[in-house]
């Protein structure tokens, strides 16, 4: 039993977590009606290809968590009267997890969905509200079009730092935020790991969602000289040629575009490229800072040692949600330590992280604060 809670309260919660579970199965199913009616919308609301939408929907929303899962997940998180979840639309599917974190939280869920993707968010509501296990729970779920909560309440915000920074500034006292902000995945290509096994593995990662979430690797450290790095840009280029046919690319924005051309124009003057139909891979020769590549299915490679990691990744610390080993150069701490709170996993699973709470675990701690009280009136 949680600190706090009852028995019962502890099984609410886990029915409820259970029946958003159930939720994703049936959207996941291309013979549901959610299923199908997801992937009718997924394509217009998203800007990736139906081909994308179909990896996305049948390999990545969490329909089958361990016991281990849950039980972590009911222990991250806390609980309130009332839970708002303010939801972005990068990632398609992310929806399904922040809501069975908040239906974890409370009872009574309110979820503000993305406006450009609202799409999971809608289906996973109606799936709910027609599972009676979910009301058996005590649970109910409403969509909101702006998130107004009152002191005691839980508040979850998805998006920008710029959102989320807005948000915290407008809250009235007493409301308690979590906020899960930018970031992005580096993947880490040991010494002793097989080149083109490594490239297949990152190019797994690197696909889902068009490179949009904060777990999606956008920089590959390769341990070794610079022709192992030159080997490891071609064999990534070749793996990303082949889900380019697989499952292609969304269209650039003209933003996006722009800085995918701004991208490939400075990796030129530090070392080259290679650019194919949907993706870009740059390759720098004597790095002295990592340069970020847009969320374009680029990747931006650099050779490194061991001692290199953490100066090349500490301006970026903050920013790292997850890191993807393949064939580790050293201890899993001491990987861990280069970005406290990213998500360590093997290459190749950074885009199928267990259900076990938030899938940014960066701050966990801190990231919970408690908008101050008002002044009272003179």
């Amino acid at each position: 039993m949680s600190a706090g809670r009852s028995h019962a309260e502890d099984r609410e919660r886990l029915a409820r977590v259970l029946a958003v579970v159930s939720a994703g199965r049936r959207i996941a199913d291309p013979l549901d009606p959610l299923g199908r009616e997801a992937r009718d919308r997924l394509p217009a609301a998203t800007g990736l290809s139906p081909e994308s939408v179909e990896l996305a929907l049948s390999e990545h929303l969490e329909t089958r968590p361990s016991d281990d899962d849950l039980v972590a997940l009911l222990e991250r998180a806390t609980t309130a009267p009332r839970c708002h979840v303010v939801l972005s639309a990068n990632v398609c599917t992310a929806a399904l997890r922040a809501i069975a974190i908040a239906c974890a939280t409370s009872p009574r869920v309110l979820a503000k969905p993305s406006r450009r993707d609202p799409v999971v968010a809608e289906l996973c509501a109606r799936a709910l509200t027609e599972d009676p296990c979910f009301s058996e729970a005590g649970g109910s779920i409403e969509l909101e079009r702006e998130a107004s909560p009152s002191a005691g309440d839980e508040l979850h915000v998805y998006g920008s730092d710029e959102t989320i920074a807005a948000i915290r500034s407008s809250l009235v006292g007493g409301v308690v935020l979590r906020a899960h902000g930018a970031g992005f995945g580096v993947a880490i290509v040991g010494e002793a790991a097989d080149l083109d096994e490594a490239a297949r593995s990152l190019a797994r990662d690197v696909v889902p969602f068009d490179q949009r979430g904060c777990l999606s690797p956008r920089v590959a450290l390769v341990i070794g000289a610079l022709d192992r790095a030159s080997r490891f840009v071609r064999s990534l280029a070749r793996e990303l040629a082949i889900w380019s046919q697989r499952a292609p690319r969304g269209a650039l924005t003209p933003g996006d575009e722009a800085d995918l051309r701004r991208y490939l124009a400075t990796v030129a003057a530090l070392g080259a490229s290679l650019e194919g139909e949907g993706f870009a891979v740059g390759l720098d020769e004597s790095p002295r800072a990592l340069v970020l590549p847009p969320p374009a299915r680029a990747v931006h490679v650099v050779p490194a040692t061991p001692a290199d990691l953490a100066p090349l990744l500490a301006p970026w610390a903050s920013k790292i949600a997850a890191i993807g080993v393949a064939e580790s150069p050293g201890s899993k701490p001491s990987i861990a330590a280069l970005s406290p709170g990213a998500r360590v996993s093997k290459l190749g699973r950074m885009q199928r992280p267990p259900l076990d709470g938030p899938v940014d675990l960066r701050g966990l701690g801190g990231a919970r604060t408690r908008s101050p009280s008002p002044a009272p009136d003179p």
